[in-house]
Formats: structure tokens, C-alpha cells, sequence
């Protein structure tokens, strides 16, 4: 059998689990890809702890996690913290958990997690390219200056900008809530991020690949139907505006996007286009080869 890997991140949203494996042509196939909605960073961006409900959520998701990787006899198998997890100061509370179904937890700062996006999108990228992951702590932006690459991890996610900036996550989705969260996004950004605007943009992550789910209309999630889909400017406004018109109930139903979503994934769309509209974009191209698709690829040639 050859070398198998397995790369489970857990998010301020979702823990995701992947397992790849090697094969001849030097590259490594997808054998499975899990995801459980767990929202670990409820809380987080007011309070700076982790809930023991949301610890429970996770530990929950993992332990099928682990039944998996078991099944499939992987070899080797790393398991990553993102953005909520960087955040608090109470996160042994989840790493002893975490031990207990022997899964060691490492916590990754921004700038391996923007890192570990490039390794996976790498192959699939422009020269001029700037790659983004919007996730539900912070956004994740990869570019290349001159000889080097440049990783940024800015504090601006789905999930905190709804918890922020959204009074009612069950209304229709307010005007209002849209241009806090625009204004204040577009501030960060101008005050975060100076590079040559004129590049060509690549999304990776949950908040994208669900654009794109919902732009197809995907019952059922199909990678090889997201990557490389092109999203213009006007495909996202009109998204924007018709998920904002629909109450969280009615919101759920739309197909290609998950139930457990639907009440953070204006918040991260508004994120999307505040960004396009800052590097004056019109247009995005779509992957799912994002941290987890690197980490597998780390493992498997490491």
C-alpha cells in the first residue's frame, strides 16, 4: 500500500479532515475529505476562551475523525488550530481533549496557515497572482513581490464580522450590517495590505468554494466542479443581494450551501467583495486546494 496522510484543521467554523495518497506520478491522490460544522470560535472574538460546548462540538467531530483515518490505515497524521484556536488563552482546554483520542494539537500562527495555502494552490497559480482564504476567524492573502512570496493573516472572518457587526443572524440581512462590515473590512485592508493591485485572484477556503456551490446550484459538493470555476464581480452582488433578502430559515434551503452556514456566509461574501473592489478585481477563479490539501502534500513528501 502506498504512504497515506492524514490533515485535520480545525477552524473558528469547521473541522475538516482530509487523506491523500501517494502514487506513481509523483503527486498524491484524494481519498477522502470530511467536514463537520463545530464553530469553535463562538465567543471568541468578545471573550478570548474557548465555550465547553464548542470544546464538546469539536471533540465530537474528531473522534469520527479518528474512526476514519483508523479505517484507512493511515500512517501519517497531523492536526492543526487555526485562528480562533491563536486567539485564546484557555486552548490546553481542547489540546487534552484532543489527547485523549491520540490526536496531538498544533497550533499554527498566520503565517504558516497563508504558508500552507500556497503549497496547496501553488501548482495552480499565475505569476501574478493573489491568493485568498477567508475563513471564520481571519483571511488568509499570498502574493509574490519580486523574488519572494509574501504571507499576510489579517483578523477578518465570516465569523467574527457576523458576531460583530449582525444583530439578528435570523432576519434578512440588513443594509445596515452590510456597510459596517464593508467599511470597516475596507479600512483594514488599507491599512494592513500595500502591494501592486494589478493581480489576478485565486480563493481557496469554505467561504469561496460555497460561493461557488451556490452559484452552480450543487446538491452535492463536487471538487472537480469547483476548481477552476470563474466568479465575476456581478455573479457575487447578485448572490449577496439574494441571500440578504431571505430569513435564516429560508436561507438554509439554497442549494449549494450548507445549513450550518448560512447565518456567516453573507458576512464572509461582503468580506470577498470588499476585497475585490480593493485590488480593483472584477473577477476570481475558484480551488479547494487550500492548507489541507498543502498539509497532505507536506506529509507525503516530507
Amino acid at each position: 500500500m502506498n504512504l497515506r496522510a492524514a490533515a485535520i484543521d480545525i477552524g473558528t467554523n469547521s473541522c475538516r479532515l482530509l487523506i491523500g495518497e501517494n502514487n506513481e506520478k509523483n503527486s498524491f491522490k484524494i481519498l477522502i475529505r470530511e467536514l463537520e460544522i463545530t464553530r469553535l470560535g463562538e465567543g471568541v472574538d468578545q471573550n478570548r476562551k474557548l465555550k465547553t460546548s464548542a470544546v464538546q462540538r469539536v471533540v465530537k467531530a474528531l473522534k469520527k475523525f479518528r474512526l476514519i483515518i483508523d479505517q484507512f490505515q493511515v500512517e501519517k497524521v497531523r492536526v492543526i488550530g487555526t485562528s480562533a484556536l491563536r486567539d485564546v488563552d484557555n486552548a490546553d482546554l481542547l489540546s487534552s481533549k484532543l489527547q485523549e483520542i491520540n490526536f496531538k494539537l498544533e497550533i499554527i500562527s498566520g503565517k504558516k496557515e497563508a504558508e500552507l495555502n500556497y503549497v496547496g494552490a501553488a501548482a495552480s497559480l499565475d505569476t501574478d497572482f493573489l491568493l485568498i482564504d477567508i475563513g471564520g476567524g481571519s483571511t488568509e492573502f499570498i502574493w509574490p513581490e519580486e523574488s519572494d512570496i509574501n504571507f499576510r493573516s489579517l483578523d477578518i472572518g465570516c465569523v467574527r464580522m457576523t458576531e460583530k457587526f449582525v444583530s439578528d443572524p435570523e432576519a434578512e440581512f440588513e443594509e445596515a450590517s452590510f456597510n459596517k462590515i464593508y467599511n470597516y473590512v475596507d479600512e483594514f485592508l488599507s491599512s494592513h495590505l500595500q502591494f501592486d493591485k494589478n493581480l489576478k485572484i485565486r480563493g481557496v477556503g469554505g467561504t469561496i468554494t460555497t460561493l461557488a456551490a451556490v452559484k452552480l446550484g450543487l446538491k452535492e459538493y463536487d471538487s472537480s466542479k469547483i476548481e477552476d470555476l470563474k466568479i465575476n464581480i456581478s455573479e457575487l452582488e447578485k448572490i449577496i443581494k439574494k441571500l440578504s433578502s431571505l430569513k435564516l430559515k429560508k436561507r438554509q434551503k439554497v442549494r449549494g450551501l450548507q445549513p450550518q452556514r448560512a447565518d456567516i456566509i453573507i458576512a464572509g461574501l461582503i468580506i470577498l467583495k470588499t476585497i475585490l473592489d480593493y485590488v480593483d478585481s472584477k473577477e476570481l477563479s475558484v480551488s479547494d486546494h487550500d492548507l489541507l490539501y498543502g498539509l497532505v502534500k507536506e506529509e507525503l513528501t516530507t
